[in-house]
């Protein structure tokens, strides 16, 4: 085991080395003041860009990047990191201090850096260079973005039901079973995929619950099911809670929580769950469904219909394939069902307060949250990657979707009306298939922390990665029956030692003062 001393010596070499590989992607141009008048420099200011793959990749030679580039006369250096390392990687950036010109973070990721000094105050700059930007995204969420009552990120609007449990429709034909309703029947079901051979291949090779994902995931409807929603269990600022009377309640320590881990333990003790659930990676994990492997995941909406359908074309693996959502959901004892709200806010774009070029960064996020700018970057051309927005892509952009590189700068900035618009309006038998998935995934029950929004705390910062790495050990533990949950009492005694009392506390005081509220601690 490598000392403590030995762990942050190899933590700060790493942190150099990661630095130093960036510094290129991160570096900013050092360009004259734009000449007065307002007129753009002629020759293309560049601009950097650090953002999660979101499955897609960078491609520098990318017609609908260069068409972007040139409307906008900005020359890109975008930096895409896998999205189960990019939290700890720009971590290491914001450290050094040196970070790109813009950043896409997750949600309320920005809070723990604003006080560092990262990031531009772009209030007094909107108008003057965003007036589109400033008036294409919702009112609403410029207001749930302030921090301390200034503008410090661009908001990326998000659909608040992003998940769908998904289920092998033809292994429940080849069973004679239906849709499960309820959690009963979803067990049953569970074991009969996993010991009644439903694809008929004679082989034992079948289970019912795996991932594609996280594992979390996979689990969040039998959570819903018991009238609660942890979130994602590695998320570094947690404490996903709920209001009932005038208490708030963390999740992780609910009576509820206990009562859904003994119900997933108990599929874990009948090995319905691939065993490898909570160590596979997400690439060999999707794999193992486009193969036929397994019957039930949870996942974004996408997974399904493109990840599995279109990218791995699973239907040539497996030609009988059915993914179907399951709706209206998983039924638990109380009559309660959901899923975990994602709210309305997906991501944000903050720009460095060292950036020498304030004026081209919003001009070119302003162009992208134009009518024009949106399709360009969500579509691609005209008349080469598609014909018209409801006709779908031609195999050109088929190809290019596939390939992943179409449209990496569809993350940076989002009009979900258009989004909406088109999906409602689509003839494209593709959209027509997502479809199905999208409106399924916003129909559900939806369980929303009672602190979204609510601005990080000193003790989140301090504890929360702390109380999230304990929480998902235990739930582990807990499942795999490594603990066994008669030390619940012990579990509990721990996570408030261990900082979550006092992040409990400190996220109840800055509620009730942005809130007026006279809420209380449940525990």
């Amino acid at each position: 085991m490598k000392t403590n001393s030995s762990k942050r010596a190899i933590a700060w070499l790493c942190m150099v080395s990661l630095v130093a590989t960036m510094a290129s992607a991160c570096g900013r141009t050092e360009v004259s003041d734009p000449p007065t008048g307002g007129q753009a420099s002629a020759a293309p200011v560049t601009l950097s860009l650090i953002q999660p793959d979101g499955g897609r990749v960078w491609k520098d030679d990318n017609p609908v990047t260069k068409l972007i580039e040139k409307r906008t006369n900005v020359k890109l250096n975008v930096n895409m990191l896998p999205n189960n390392d990019f939290n700890s990687k720009y971590n290491a950036l914001a450290a050094s201090g040196e970070i790109p010109d813009m950043s896409r973070l997750g949600s309320f990721d920005y809070q723990k850096f604003v006080d560092q000094g990262l990031f531009l105050d772009v209030t007094p700059y909107l108008d003057q260079y965003a007036p589109n930007l400033k008036k294409n995204l919702k009112p609403e969420l410029w207001e749930l973005t302030k921090y301390n009552g200034k503008q410090y990120v661009i908001p990326y609007e998000n659909a608040a039901g992003k998940e769908v449990p998904v289920i092998r429709k033809d292994w429940l034909d080849a069973l004679n079973m239906k849709m499960p309703t309820n959690l009963d029947e979803f067990e049953q079901v569970m074991k009969a995929f996993t010991y009644k051979d439903p694809d008929k291949n004679g082989k034992d090779d079948t289970y019912g619950i795996g991932n594609v994902n996280t594992y979390a995931e996979s689990f969040m409807p039998i959570f819903g099911a018991f009238g609660i929603s942890p979130g994602m269990f590695a998320n570094s600022v947690p404490m996903n809670s709920y209001l009932k009377g005038n208490k708030i309640y963390p999740v992780a320590i609910s009576s509820e929580y206990k009562a859904a881990l003994s119900y997933i333990k108990n599929l874990w003790d009948a090995k319905v769950i691939d065993p490898e659930i909570f160590t596979i990676k997400t690439d060999q994990a999707t794999q193992k469904a486009a193969q036929g492997r397994i019957g039930f995941f949870t996942a974004w909406w996408s997974i399904a219909p493109q990840t599995l359908g279109q990218q791995l074309k699973m239907k040539e693996i497996v030609p009988n394939v059915n993914w179907e959502p399951i709706f209206p959901g998983i039924i638990g004892p109380e009559g309660k069902s959901g899923m975990l709200s994602f709210g309305n806010l997906g991501a944000v774009v903050a720009i460095s307060s060292k950036t020498k070029n304030v004026e081209a960064i919003l001009r070119f996020l302003d162009y992208l949250s134009t009518d024009e700018g949106w399709e360009l970057s969500h579509y691609g051309i005209k008349g080469e990657h598609y014909s018209d927005m409801n006709s779908g892509r031609t195999p050109v952009g088929q190809q290019a979707f596939d390939e992943k590189w179409l449209d990496p700068l569809s993350q940076i900035v989002s009009r979900q009306e258009l989004t909406d618009k088109i999906s409602a309006s689509s003839k494209d038998p593709v959209q027509l298939e997502n479809n199905r998935f999208i409106e399924t995934a916003a129909k559900y029950n939806l369980y929303q922390d009672v602190f979204y929004g609510i601005p990080l705390t000193d003790e989140q910062k301090s504890y929360g990665p702390d109380v999230a790495k304990y929480e998902e050990e235990m739930f582990i533990k807990f499942v795999t029956g490594k603990e066994p949950l008669s030390k619940w009492d012990e579990y509990v005694a721990a996570w408030k030692r261990k900082g979550g009392e006092d992040l409990l506390n400190s996220k109840i005081k800055r509620y009730n003062a942005l809130k007026s509220g006279k809420v209380s601690p449940g525990i």
